[in-house]
């Protein structure tokens, strides 16, 4: 084996060992669910006022600072600090929020505050109910 053959198997070996790591970080396509959630982040504008739902933790609230091919990023206005998510950890990105909460001082999901007001109109008007069977 010549010196010019052994420098061409070591250029080749380095190639194989530089390119082996390089070609198995690249992530394969996206599931559907976390598919869906990146069109949706691709589509918004920047600052704009999101609800996101992880997988795992509480609802968050904030402004919409951009996306890439695996996450995007956002400031949560309640904890005042910028936000990166993949979208694999997302379960679900909505365009908006509700109002804020002042006891609990958080941002809250109109749709959470309507089921609450619900269920507090139902007790009042059990017990005007029972309250007026019980005068009869």
């Amino acid at each position: 084996m010549g010196h010019g053959s052994a420098t061409k198997l070591l250029a080749w070996l380095l190639i194989v060992v530089l390119a082996g790591p390089a070609t198995a970080q690249q992530a394969g396509p996206l599931p559907k669910k976390a598919e869906a959630i990146r069109q949706k982040a691709k589509a918004l504008a920047p600052d704009a006022r999101i609800s996101v739902i992880p997988l795992q933790g509480q609802e968050e609230f904030g402004r919409f600072r951009s996306s890439a091919d695996d996450s995007f990023a956002f400031y949560d206005i309640d904890r005042q600090t910028n936000v990166t998510l993949r979208y694999v950890e997302v379960r679900k990105l909505k365009n908006g929020y509700g109002g804020y909460n002042t006891v609990t001082r958080r941002h809250v999901d109109r749709s959470h505050a309507y089921i609450a007001l619900a269920v507090v109109a139902a007790v009042i008007g059990g017990l005007l109910a029972a309250v007026a069977t019980a005068k009869n």
